[in-house]
């Protein structure tokens, strides 16, 4: 490791992987990372197939560990994510998965 983590480090870093560790913040993540515009809560819902309360506390969820930013308009709140880092963190996360499908497949035959 290139950087010494400190335990408040740590601490960040478990609220990153806990974001990725439900499969709704993941389908919310999904959303955002193929929208080419920033989305109200509501077309977030629709879109990742949740509720309205859900998407909401999926999206705070994710706005409070810095994944997703929230930015007011009116009287409406569009989300989208924080780039570079969550497209660097889905093909990096992807690319593993993607990985050990492949060899497990391999090992199949």
């Amino acid at each position: 490791m290139s950087r010494q983590l400190t335990d408040p480090m740590i601490d960040e870093v478990r609220g990153l992987f806990s974001a990725l560790s439900d499969t709704s913040r993941l389908k919310v993540l999904r959303t955002l990372l193929e929208s080419k515009e920033p989305l109200s809560q509501g077309a977030v819902a629709k879109a990742a197939g949740l509720s309205q309360a859900n998407a909401s506390k999926h999206l705070s969820y994710l706005v409070r560990v810095g994944l997703a930013k929230r930015d007011p308009d009116g009287n409406t709140v569009y989300f989208s994510l924080v780039m570079p880092l969550v497209s660097d963190l889905c093909d990096l996360v992807c690319g593993h998965v993607s990985a050990r499908a492949k060899t497990s497949y391999q090992a199949l035959r």
